[in-house]
């Protein structure tokens, strides 16, 4: 759809004056000016009426956006100081976990199914209880 040139437009009006008559143009005008004015006023309430209602349905979305944007930044901070914080010497040596015995004694402290933790192993001089290291063996007595 282009724009119309000035020589179409010149056809459009002669074509308007032969059907309608020089005597009756001047009450077309008036009409068609004044359904102008009417689609006009019309176009301007129903933008106003519509303004309206788009500015009570969009203020509590933008409102809503306004304080989760504050949320944003706050928690931003917190990130920022709470990562700051982490990398800081103090923090790396207090956040290091406590060493966990390695091998058989870390076996040996884990309880069986029961949830009691086992005994010690036969023959195992670490294990024995004090009573048991200081008492002779067998073997050594007869000698």
């Amino acid at each position: 759809m282009g724009s119309l040139s000035f020589s179409e437009i010149v056809v459009i009006v002669l074509v308007i004056l032969i059907v309608f008559g020089p005597n009756r143009l001047p009450d077309l005008a008036r009409k068609a000016g004044e359904f102008m004015n009417k689609v006009k006023n019309a176009s301007s309430s129903m933008t106003d009426a519509l303004g309206v209602d788009y500015e009570e349905t969009v203020e509590p979305i933008l409102s809503a956006k306004r304080d989760f944007d504050s949320i944003k930044e706050d928690l931003t901070k917190t990130v920022t100081t709470f990562g700051q914080a982490a990398t800081t010497p103090e923090a790396t040596e207090a956040s290091d976990p406590p060493k966990q015995p390695s091998g058989d004694a870390a076996a040996k402290a884990e309880p069986d199914a029961t949830g009691q933790e086992p005994g010690p192993a036969a023959g195992d001089p670490e294990a024995a209880t004090p009573a048991e290291a200081d008492s002779p063996d067998d073997s050594t007595a007869a000698t």
